[in-house]
């Protein structure tokens, strides 16, 4: 069996205390399974990502990067994806086999990812949430919707 890869991403405006507990289940889901770990550097919803993961003591991470490493909490392997934001993001996706997602107040920037990884057709589970209102949602990546269209 080949080893998985497993992308965590998300807004950088993502500012709630920890992880929803969907997306802690299938971390450690992952986990179990030994997969690698591929996390962003950026604030919000990276570093909440990266906190999770030191706090467990998983070592099989790596921090994908554009320019440079801004975070490092576990101090993992760091890999360059890119050299632009938009380099390393469709890089990462382009890299891994499957992603988890939080997307915050329909940023345009995670929309995009979204809309490239329907086109991967990578499993991908979703967590939306908006700092505006109460809305927060879990579920997988839908084929068929637009995702720079705003749902709140």
């Amino acid at each position: 069996m080949n080893p998985k890869i497993l992308l965590l991403m998300g807004s950088s405006s993502y500012d709630f205390k920890g992880l929803p507990l969907e997306i802690k289940e299938i971390i450690n889901e992952a986990i179990s399974l030994n997969h690698l770990i591929i996390v962003g550097e950026a604030h919000g919803a990276s570093r909440a990502f990266q906190n999770y993961l030191k706090n467990i003591n998983y070592s099989n991470v790596i921090v994908g990067h554009a320019r440079k490493v801004r975070y490092n909490a576990g101090n993992w392997v760091e890999k360059k994806f890119g050299d632009t934001l938009q380099e390393r993001e469709k890089n990462m996706i382009k890299f891994c086999d499957y992603t988890i997602i939080i997307w915050v107040n329909n940023s345009s920037v995670i929309a995009q990812n979204l809309n490239f990884l329907k086109k991967t057709g990578k499993p991908t589970f979703l967590y939306e949430c908006s700092t505006k209102n109460s809305f927060k949602k879990f579920g997988t990546l839908d084929p068929y919707r637009d995702y720079f269209r705003r749902t709140f």
